[in-house]
């Protein structure tokens, strides 16, 4: 064992490096789960009901549901998406994703989406820039820190078919028909932490999740005010939310929820950025599931994405980090806002299976995806499950140290002693029954899902699937805590066989 009296966390198994794995761009989202392993497959409607989705100008037909191929197809084509033919949207055991009808290489094209076909944080409806013009106090309307308003802004514009004349006709439609596609708002909501009623929050026994919600609470708050009362300050807009008797703070947030969980932040492929990234919302894109670029394996990230081209040929750009089989499905990395398990579900609204590593398995880099919380003597900490964080160790040590040998005025070990060994059998044990009880105290039985909750509207509990949420958490760090405490033994037995 290698310990490090300047490192911030100690291995107590050998570590071992993975070369060649690609580390995809920062921020991007997609679709959403409601289980571990699980993500809302249903279809047709955006923020309101299906049948309010309006067909576009000059007597279009109106969108209707469709099955995910024939959706799929159509979206394709209107949307000038490339290559035709080697992907599908399809779902299996309640997983909707994009997959693969041949073979392709390693590097390979195998998504390219026009920048033009997507909903883009540059180009706001007119009755927000209006809104922000007559605003003495912030007469920029791109500030960049409210990006995210501006999406939501030109969802909203979407929805409520006020935007005929900012694209093509066929962009238009095919837009509309991406819209209709979204999961139910009621469902979306059920599955992010904003949302949640304060008990099921804290029934989630995750301190970090708690404290980064009270803070996302605040920001969703302002950002909704701020959207309000830019709607409101348009008559067009007033009239149409009028007509169909919509709840404006209620279509804010439902637009504010898409944001999040599908909207990605786009940066050139070839990492030369010549100006402020772009924000956003790709359809088809967005049906991409998530998988780790951490390690390469079951469940790994496979694919990766950026902006080609210059002007307008720009597009979004899905390549692959190695050669994949027809019938596989791509996924790729969300990025930091996907780890850990705690920050995915509150970005996106699903708990990922990442990857648990055993006693017998050998760390991978970026094995610290999955942590879970441990508190001791009074002060939190993040373990995973081959590595603590030398604060931790210290404290015990130190609490030792006063149990075993009496020293009651020691607070702190002298990390400049480096014969001093602050990590012996004893301490290891010691923190191992400490993880354990904190593993036993957030024990539950894993969820499974329950299809029946998601086939009717009727019969659709919000706060139970929001509960369910909360156990699949609980559940991942249950496995993380036991899989520490069975390593920190592991640690102690061969310490001792040594010594």
């Amino acid at each position: 064992m290698f310990i490090n009296s300047l490192a911030t966390s100690l291995a107590f198994v050998s570590s071992v490096s993975r070369d060649g794995i690609v580390q995809n761009p920062p921020f991007y989202s997609c679709l959403r789960r409601i289980h571990t392993g699980n993500r809302i497959s249903h279809i047709g409607i955006s923020f309101m009901s299906a049948s309010e989705i309006s067909s576009t100008s000059q007597g279009s037909e109106q969108i209707t549901s469709q099955d995910d191929a024939s959706a799929f197809e159509s979206l394709f084509q209107g949307i000038s998406a490339s290559p035709d033919g080697l992907l599908d949207l399809r779902s299996s055991k309640g997983e909707r994703g994009i997959f693969l009808n041949r073979d392709v290489g390693t590097d390979d094209a195998i998504l390219r989406i026009p920048i033009s076909s997507c909903v883009r944080d540059d180009m706001p409806p007119d009755w927000y820039d209006q809104a922000q013009s007559d605003d003495d106090e912030n007469p920029h309307p791109y500030n960049p820190s409210k990006w995210a308003i501006r999406l939501a802004a030109s969802l909203i514009d979407l929805d409520l078919c006020s935007n005929e004349g900012a694209d093509d006709e066929d962009i238009l439609r095919a837009k509309k028909q991406w819209l209709a596609m979204m999961p139910d708002p009621q469902y979306l909501r059920a599955c992010l932490p904003l949302h949640w009623q304060e008990e099921i929050l804290s029934n989630s026994k995750c301190t970090a999740l708690e404290i980064a919600n009270d803070s996302t609470y605040f920001a969703r708050a302002d950002a909704v005010s701020e959207l309000q009362a830019a709607l409101q300050s348009s008559e067009a807009q007033n009239e149409l939310c009028a007509e169909r008797k919509l709840d404006v703070i209620s279509l804010c947030n439902n637009a504010f929820d898409l944001v999040q969980t599908r909207c990605c932040r786009v940066e050139r492929i070839d990492g030369v950025q010549l100006c402020p990234p772009l924000r956003v919302v790709a359809p088809i894109f967005d049906f991409i599931n998530h998988g780790s670029s951490q390690y390469v394996g079951e469940g790994s990230s496979n694919a990766y994405f950026g902006l080609e081209g210059e002007g307008e040929d720009r597009a979004l750009v899905v390549r692959t980090r190695r050669g994949i089989p027809a019938d596989n499905q791509i996924l790729i990395d969300y990025g930091d806002s996907a780890r850990p398990s705690w920050r995915c579900l509150a970005s996106y609204g699903f708990v990922p299976d990442y990857r648990v590593l055993g006693p017998d398995d050998e760390p991978f880099d970026g094995a610290d995806e999955c942590v879970a919380e441990v508190f001791y003597n009074g002060g939190r900490y993040e373990v995973s499950s081959h590595t603590i964080p030398t604060e931790l160790v210290e404290a015990a040590y130190a609490s030792y140290l006063e149990e075993e040998e009496g020293a009651r005025a020691f607070t702190m070990v002298d990390s400049t002693d480096e014969s001093e060994n602050i990590f012996p059998p004893a301490v290891a044990l010691r923190l191992a029954k400490r993880i354990s009880d904190a593993a036993f105290d957030i024990v539950i039985d894993r969820p499974e899902t329950n299809e029946r909750k998601m086939r009717s509207k009727d019969e659709f509990d919000p706060d139970l699937l929001a509960n369910d949420l909360a156990k699949s958490l609980r559940w991942s760090q249950n496995k993380v805590l036991l899989a520490c405490a069975v390593g920190l033994r592991d640690y102690a037995a061969r310490e001792d066989t040594s010594n």
